[in-house]
């Protein structure tokens, strides 16, 4: 379908705007960046739920759906930020106004002396700078303890984490420092990761359901086969033959915390540990999409 935010104010949202209210309850089976499930969950009193195969899909859409209130985001950052700082200061990062492959060679040998599992050791000198990466690990590890403010803070730092990667694209593989590449990891690399978690609390915290829902991650086959007469779903499923956890891996491991050591050039997790979806896969997408229907015509849904 494309990008769904864009779509919403360009005919998807009228098509939901007359379906929604005939309904009892909205099902994201796909949900991805939340879009779709924080516009119906922020504009009509209609239970919704939202699923997907990653995990940082669900933190992003839970951060809006599961609460009915706004949250102040200059209290959370204050707080949040003076939690962080103290370990932020612990990496002892790194840094240059000038990105050159010098550099970037350093900051390699300075994340390998951290444990394999955690973000700095497998993303900083390659999708970020070792501040960037220090400042991610900082904030992660010191996340809310409670709900909502944890998710609303999750979803701000997977966020900017995004917007800061060092990728053509997603995060299936940063710049390398080349000649013609050094231009953009420069770029990327002098992002204030700190500036732009900021910015976005302030986009998420005004955001809230108008009835509470849920956000899980599941495989939406499986999803469907528990829904109900009176739901309402929304299908939107891979298009791509290849894996969407290959673009996504890095904001997976931000969103679970830490990472199983990773490998190869994409700083990789090992594949039996990214989620695999019927979908992406030629040989089973079709009987995947034609037990999905039938799943909930049965149901009715």
């Amino acid at each position: 379908m494309g990008s769904k935010r864009a779509m919403l104010g360009n005919g998807l949202g009228e098509v939901l705007e007359g379906m929604v209210g005939r309904h009892k309850r909205f099902i994201d089976l796909f949900t991805g960046s939340a879009s779709v499930a924080w516009h119906v969950a922020r504009h009509y009193p209609i239970e919704t739920w939202a699923f997907d195969l990653q995990h940082y899909s669900k933190a992003l859409a839970a951060s809006v759906i599961q609460r009915n209130h706004s949250v102040d985001p200059i209290k959370l950052w204050k707080d949040w930020l003076r939690r962080a700082t103290p370990r932020f200061e612990t990496y002892d990062a790194p840094v240059s106004c000038d990105i050159s492959a010098t550099f970037v060679k350093k900051s390699r040998i300075w994340s390998n002396q951290f444990d394999t599992t955690s973000l700095v050791n497998a993303y900083a000198g390659h999708y970020y700078s070792p501040n960037q990466a220090a400042w991610i690990q900082a904030l992660r590890d010191t996340l809310p303890a409670k709900s909502p403010n944890r998710e609303v803070c999750l979803a701000a730092l997977v966020m900017a984490a995004s917007k800061c990667a060092a990728s053509p694209g997603h995060t299936a593989q940063p710049f390398q420092p080349t000649e013609t590449a050094l231009k953009f990891l420069q770029i990327s690399w002098q992002r204030n990761i700190c500036a732009d978690v900021q910015t976005a609390l302030a986009q998420i915290a005004p955001m809230h359901a108008q009835v509470v829902g849920e956000a899980h991650v599941g495989d939406a086959n499986k999803m469907a086969s528990q829904l109900k007469p009176g739901d309402l779903a929304f299908i939107d499923p891979p298009y791509s033959a290849v894996q969407y956890s290959r673009f996504y891996h890095v904001l997976e491991a931000i969103a679970a915390g830490a990472t199983s050591p990773v490998f190869g050039v994409g700083r990789y997790p090992p594949l039996s540990e990214r989620p695999s979806s019927q979908y992406s896969q030629k040989t089973t997408s079709l009987t995947a999409m034609q037990e999905l229907l039938t799943s909930l015509s049965e149901r009715d849904v």
